[in-house]
């Protein structure tokens, strides 16, 4: 009888272990357990989906990455670029106000120097008008009384062009006048030239020397 209820006891275990297995197996399996939320297959595409995230957020990093260095770059760029305008600006703009000046200088020299024409070319038109070699004794008092204020004013007029020639830069039509011997003077422009000709055959050979004391004072002090 005792025998009988071990095995009794036994068969019930079994059978209590086979009515659980089910509900265990229940539980361990993601399809009977949760659905198809936890399915392997879920599973993979979630992370094939978080992969991809993943490198898409890697390829937009890189991305930016490349558009700061781009930048960067740029701006850089345009710095030294702006540098250089601003630099080349200056320069220019030095440049056109001097050649605007000397422009300007040239424009009141040429209306001076235009003036000074026409005042000759009146004056020999009224010279070359007298004609005395036409006069006769009869009159000639009267000619010359007309005739000499006009000598005179061409002359006078003569030498005040040609006495301010100096002031003149960007000529020298006015710097000797016509029909009137030079005087001989010191050519500066020669004699500067010379000097340097000079300068330029005597300075190897002082610098030669001057090494050579310096290499003895060195020796002498050794």
């Amino acid at each position: 009888m005792r025998l009988t209820f071990v095995k009794q006891v036994l068969n019930f275990s079994r059978a209590s272990m086979r009515q659980d297995t089910p509900y265990r197996q229940m539980e361990l399996n993601p399809r009977t357990a949760d659905g198809a939320m936890h399915s392997p297959e879920q599973v993979l595409a979630e992370m094939e989906k978080a992969r991809q995230q993943v490198e898409l957020l890697e390829s937009q990093k890189a991305q930016w990455e490349q558009q700061r260095r781009l930048l960067m770059r740029n701006n850089e760029q345009k710095a030294l670029f702006t540098e250089g305008l601003n630099e080349i600006g200056r320069k220019v703009h030095n440049a056109v106000r001097r050649l605007e000046r000397e422009l300007e200088s040239m424009e009141h020299e040429q209306k001076e120097v235009y003036q000074a024409c026409e005042c000759m070319q009146k004056h020999l038109q009224i010279l070359s008008a007298l004609q005395p070699s036409n006069w006769s004794n009869e009159g000639l008092q009267e000619r010359l009384k007309e005739a000499l204020p006009k000598l005179e004013n061409a002359e006078n007029d003569f030498n005040e062009i040609y006495a301010v020639g100096h002031k003149y830069l960007h000529t020298d039509i006015f710097r000797y006048k016509p029909g009137v011997e030079e005087k001989p003077g010191i050519n500066w422009r020669g004699l500067r030239d010379e000097l340097l000709r000079g300068l330029a055959f005597h300075l190897p050979l002082f610098l030669l020397l001057l090494a050579t004391w310096i290499v003895y004072l060195i020796v002498k002090a050794s």
